[in-house]
């Protein structure tokens, strides 16, 4: 080692030996560990270097689950997951639990609630009564991920395929006992227990046709043949049908199908349903059912064969009136050189021929020989609404295990009243007021669109993460579940937890619902890449802000004017400052008004306009005396103004009131220093208070 190197790391270690004590015992501490380094590391949360040395063991129940451990607070859940499942169950139960408990953990924080429910029932399995009462309410939000997480299981049971089909009863019934013991008393487990019962009955789902006068026989036909013409992509034709409905409300509903459909917006008629309490249609098209049929349109419609032949002859056939169309297709089918893609698909439009004809019997002949498999959605569902079909018929193979499936068939269904799912919905054209959402919700805990109608609810009257975080859950394609996964993302932003933030963010399809929601999205956008140093990117998404006639909260904005200011373009951020200025009777509150004052005198005199800081400086400090951090700072930076100046009297009275008023120490002593600055340097030109006359 070098002298010089010698002579200045020997005084370091002489001022840590003074500032830890000066003696030979400044780290006696470390001599009597009486905990092993991983503890240690542990307690510090040095998660990085505790992994390091958990990775170098062995596989012991301990080591696992410190790994496990070690991954998981490092927010690698991935990882944690894998070390979990890659290791068979163990015997001592504490461990086991342990590890199932966290394996739950995990699939939450990777986004799947119902995996994570279904390791955390399997680790309750173990748990006496006490301790899992106890565990299960350690987490505020789990007795609702726990209901909504049963909500969807249970909607989908019959959608499970036979398969698996008992081993989701086995699980609903393990969950739902388990929440009753945990949770006795709640709505709903009361109001829930009844419906386990049906889990029991035989898979197949009877229709129950709605006594109701609203949707009649006949009505039914035509909803059947309005749904036949979109299945053939003739929406006019769809609606055309759709006019001799007989009541107007149910009219105005199944043509708003067709446009969301065709458009793929939420029309703007469902106010209609609004007006007239009408939850269920209101709820059905908001929360975005409707959407697997948008996203994949060959679900909804007729495919097209491969054959180059088929374009022209369809063109045809869509010129014909149904009758003709229903005659050259079954000339064409007995020709022995059509291939048989090609029979198949004139036979699957033979039979939305058949309805536009309104031969209801010729139309169930057709279908009685078709594949159903075969058929889009909308010829399956018009097909059990004309001839009551139970729900099996309705259903093709591919609607297994995809609940979202079933919401479009049982939801549409109903709206023409024929419903299988009678025991837990209720009727979908009964008006419910908006005092008596909450009492009817309670009692039919079990109504996917009743349980959108009150989050929709909640969520106007006061977001919350609760509400937020159940609403992105269980309808993360409705308008509801975008808005929700952006509060969610500037929540997380808030708090620094920029994964999770990024995790909401990525779930938004912000063009889907107008540039409103847009707007919000870029927000929420806008503050994480601020937070996450991504300064361009945040301030091209500030510009389209502006662009678009909106702005930014205030605190976010001028966030972003300090960052910009930071980078050193002190213009552009004062140009963002004064724009927040000039709403500053719209700004929260005198604190935030008295900040952006500061800023803006910061930045002019960084600019060199010392003069207009200086305006700006006083006219805080009078302004708003109160808010003592900007006030008394300010008048530092005036008294450093006026010291330049050579106003040194002016500075000293400035000086004076900041060593009166600051709560900080640090700032009293400095503003002391120079105080007794002026003071010799004064004492050295022999400056005094008077006047002196040359003459």
């Amino acid at each position: 080692m070098s002298l010089r190197l010698k002579k200045k790391i020997l005084p370091s270690l002489l001022a840590a030996a003074v500032l830890f004590g000066g003696s030979g015992n400044v780290f006696a501490a470390s001599s009597s560990k009486t905990a092993s380094f991983e503890t240690w590391l542990e307690k510090y949360g040095a998660w990085d270097i505790l992994e390091q040395n958990y990775s170098q063991t062995g596989d012991t129940p301990e080591l696992i689950l410190k790994r496990a451990e070690t991954a998981f607070n490092l927010g690698r859940y991935s990882a944690c997951l894998e070390t979990l499942q890659s290791t068979p169950a163990f015997t001592d139960k504490t461990q086991e639990i342990t590890r199932l408990w966290l394996g739950g953990k995990c699939q939450r924080a990777l986004g799947d609630p119902v995996k994570g429910v279904i390791w955390f029932s399997q680790a309750a399995r173990l748990m006496d009564q006490d301790v899992m009462s106890t565990k299960f309410k350690e987490d505020s939000y789990l007795k609702s991920i726990w209901f909504d997480v049963w909500r969807s299981l249970y909607w989908g049971y019959r959608v499970t395929p036979d398969s698996a089909r008992e081993s989701r009863k086995m699980l609903l019934e393990q969950t739902f006992g388990q929440a009753e013991k945990v949770w006795p008393t709640t709505y709903f487990v009361v109001n829930s227990k009844s419906k386990l019962e049906n889990l029991h009955s035989p898979a197949e789902s009877q229709p129950f046709v709605s006594n109701s006068s609203v949707v009649g026989d006949a009505d039914r036909v035509l909803i059947a043949q309005s749904m036949a013409a979109a299945s053939i992509g003739e929406w006019s034709q769809s609606n055309r049908a759709l006019d001799a409905v007989s009541n107007s409300t149910v009219q105005t509903f199944w043509k708003s199908v067709n446009q969301y459909l065709e458009s793929g917006k939420v029309p703007e008629t469902v106010s209609i349903f609004n007006e007239e309490n009408l939850v269920r249609p209101a709820s059905f098209i908001k929360a975005g059912a409707l959407e697997p049929a948008i996203i994949s349109p060959t679900l909804w419609q007729l495919g097209a064969p491969t054959s180059p032949a088929w374009n022209v002859f369809r063109k045809k056939l869509m010129e014909m009136e149904p009758q003709e169309a229903l005659e050259t297709i079954d000339r064409e089918t007995g020709s022995l050189l059509l291939s048989s893609d090609l029979v198949n698909a004139l036979q699957n439009y033979r039979l939305a021929f058949a309805f536009l004809t309104g031969d209801m019997a010729l139309a169930e002949n057709v279908l009685k020989r078709l594949d159903k498999d075969t058929l889009p959605m909308s010829l399956r569902i018009a097909s059990g609404i004309a001839f009551k079909l139970p729900l099996s018929r309705v259903l093709s193979t591919a609607d297994y295990g995809k609940n979202e499936h079933l919401y479009i068939i049982s939801g549409l269904s109903e709206a023409a009243g024929i419903e299988y799912f009678s025991d837990i919905n209720t009727p979908f054209w009964k008006p419910v007021s908006s005092k008596a959402l909450n009492e009817v919700i309670n009692t039919n805990p079990l109504d996917r669109l009743l349980v959108f109608a009150d989050l929709s609810k909640q969520a106007e009257k006061k977001q919350n993460s609760q509400v937020a975080r159940r609403s992105a859950f269980l309808f993360p394609k409705s308008k509801l579940g975008a808005e929700s996964f952006i509060y969610l993302a500037d929540k997380a932003a808030q708090n620094r937890d920029f994964k999770l933030s990024a995790y909401y963010l990525k779930r938004v399809d912000q063009d889907k619902f107008g540039p409103e929601l847009r707007l919000k999205w870029l927000t929420a956008a806008v503050a994480y890449d601020l937070a996450t140093g991504k300064d361009d990117k945040a301030m091209n998404a500030y510009n389209e802000i502006l662009q678009s006639g909106g702005t930014l909260p205030a605190e976010k904005e001028l966030k972003l004017a300090l960052m910009i200011q930071q980078k050193g373009d002190l213009k552009k951020a004062q140009a963002i400052l004064e724009r927040i200025w000039s709403g500053r009777d719209q700004l929260e509150n005198d604190e935030l008004r008295a900040e952006v004052l500061f800023w803006i005198a910061e930045g002019e005199h960084a600019i060199g306009k010392k003069d207009k800081a200086l305006k700006h400086y006083l006219e805080l400090a009078w302004e708003f005396p109160e808010q003592n951090i900007w006030a008394v700072t300010a008048m530092y930076r005036a008294s450093m103004i006026y010291e330049h100046k050579g106003q040194f009297e002016t500075a000293k009275r400035f000086l004076k009131t900041v060593i009166k008023r600051a709560d900080r120490k640090a700032q009293k002593e400095a503003a002391q220093a120079r105080l007794n600055a002026i003071d010799t340097k004064l004492a050295k030109v022999g400056a005094g208070k008077d006047v002196s006359f040359p003459f």
